[in-house]
This record gives structure tokens, sequence and C-alpha cells, in this order.
């Protein structure tokens, strides 16, 4: 095991667990002194509450192409706020949290922007380290138009898509209902299962992108963290300054109004496994958008 793990292993155990050498062979394989480990297990499963007086921790838990990074940006700028990475890396991977990094950023006041769907895992990290969660979503039409644009730019979209050459050449239309049948089931897992959290905060991109100082307000309310407009507005004219760190493709809502009936009707498909959900915001612009077309 590397060195960051006996660390945490340290951390979890109130002790050196390097006199304790374990052996690892694609799963943990545990010597005599297993006690040191069940030790950590049940920590893991019974102290999740975080210490007092932690400065904020913010995770914008987000769909892509939501306006994440200008929001995470606009956090970040506030005075005495960082950038908290908590993924050993990106790239194609699910980004979920990792604690060694959760330990290093725990006496910061940061804010962490992740493509993270919830779970049972996740939401101890978050008691554990004391985490407000902000989950950023956007109609899902406008989402499908946008990553198009990401993929004609940079022909790759994460974790979510796999794409050959021969999507290259593939019409916008064929486009679309490729990342509809690859990528919109993500978005709607991550939806469902962030709508399970009674203490989430809910931000839509028209929140975020009309008025980012209420949005902010929002967050930092959420967080019980006490600021002032001012220093909000300071912010705000920060990241003015360094446009090109915001990945907005256009930044206009109802782009995916043109977008080929028959891909609406897939993701309206998808969609109706989850009545549960057809009044909510993201979901009731899909279906009003493709009634609209379809009766004009």
């Amino acid at each position: 095991m590397g060195k960051g793990v006996w660390q945490l292993f340290s951390i979890r155990c109130g002790r050196d667990c390097a006199a304790y050498p374990m052996r690892y062979d694609g799963l943990y394989e545990l010597n005599p002194k297993e006690q040191v480990v069940n030790q950590i297990v049940q920590d893991d499963n019974a102290n999740t509450a975080p210490p007092a007086a932690l400065p904020p921790h913010i995770l914008v838990a987000c769909m892509p192409k939501s306006g994440s990074s200008f929001l995470s940006n606009c956090l970040s700028a506030y005075k005495g706020f960082r950038t908290g990475i908590l993924v050993p890396d990106y790239g194609v991977r699910e980004q979920e949290m990792c604690e060694l990094r959760l330990e290093k950023f725990n006496n910061r006041a940061y804010v962490a922007q992740l493509h993270v769907r919830n779970s049972e895992w996740t939401q101890k990290l978050i008691q554990r380290y004391g985490i407000t969660q902000v989950v950023l979503v956007r109609d899902l039409l406008d989402v499908v138009a946008s990553i198009r644009d990401h993929i004609r730019k940079l022909f790759h979209f994460g974790a979510l898509i796999t794409l050959t050459e021969r999507h290259r050449d593939i019409s916008d239309d064929e486009l679309d209902s490729l990342i509809v049948q690859f990528a919109m089931p993500w978005y709607i897992s991550f939806y469902a299962g962030w709508r399970k959290d009674p203490k989430a905060l809910f931000l839509n991109y028209e929140d975020v992108t009309t008025d980012p100082g209420a949005a902010i307000s929002k967050i930092f309310d959420k967080a019980k963290f006490e600021y002032t407009a001012q220093d909000i507005t300071a912010a705000l004219a920060k990241v003015q300054e360094k446009q090109d760190r915001n990945r907005f493709n256009k930044g206009i809502k109802g782009r995916g109004q043109n977008i080929h009936s028959e891909t609406r009707r897939k993701l309206i498909d998808l969609l109706a496994h989850y009545p549960e959900f057809k009044e909510d915001r993201i979901f009731k612009n899909v279906f009003e958008h493709t009634h609209t077309a379809e009766s004009a």
C-alpha cells in the first residue's frame, strides 16, 4: 500500500499503522493485527460527525455543461476561499471524492466542483468533513446542444461517452441521438440520486447565469457562512476579468429547442421511467418544449 494510504489509516486509528504491515492482492488481505483495520471500519460506520469550527467546505455536485466552472470560480474568488481538488485525477473516470484529499483540505475554506452522483459513501464523507452540498442542474435539451458543441470542438466528453473516429463525421442529428442514449442516463441517475438528499441545495443553470450574486448568497446561507454583498461583488469582478477560465459555450437558455423530434422522443422515453419528477423544472421543460415543437 502507498504511503498516503498508511497516513490515512494512522489518522483513522490514532496510531502509526506502519507497525502493522499488510499485504494487498487486489483485495485487502489482513494479517493477525487486523483489529487495527477493524477499528477503522467501526470508525467509518459510527464516527460521521464533523469536528467543530471547521471552515466552510462547499461541494458543487454538478451536471457537466451546467455552468459549474463559472459558479465554482465565483465561489473560490471570494476572499479566504480556494479551489479544493478532491479527486486524484480527472479524465475518463467517475469523480468520486478521495478521503486523502479531504484530509488535506480539511482546515481550509474551499469549493470543490465535481461531476459526482450521490451515494451512501458520499453522504458519509459529507457528514464526516462538514461539507455543504450544492447540486447544479440544467435543462436537459440545452445540455444535449452544449455537449454537441463540446464534442465538435474537443472530440471527447469525459467518462460519459466513448467516441471513435467514425463519430467525427456523423451529422448533428446522429450526434444528438448518441448523446441522449449514452450521456443522458447518467444525467438522470445524477438527478434522481441527489433528489433523495433533503439537505442538498438545488440550483439551476439559469439561477447562476442570471443572478450569480444571489446564487452565491444562497450557497453561503446554506453553509452558515458570514459574508458581505461587497465581497461577493468583488469576487464576481475578479471572475469577469478572467473569462477565459469559464467554460460557457454560448450561455443561452433554450439552445436545445431545435433538436430533432425523434431525439426528443428518445429523451422523453428515458424520463418516463421517473414519473415522480415529471413536474420538476428540468424534466418539465423537456415535455413542454417537445409539445410546443410538435404543435407548431
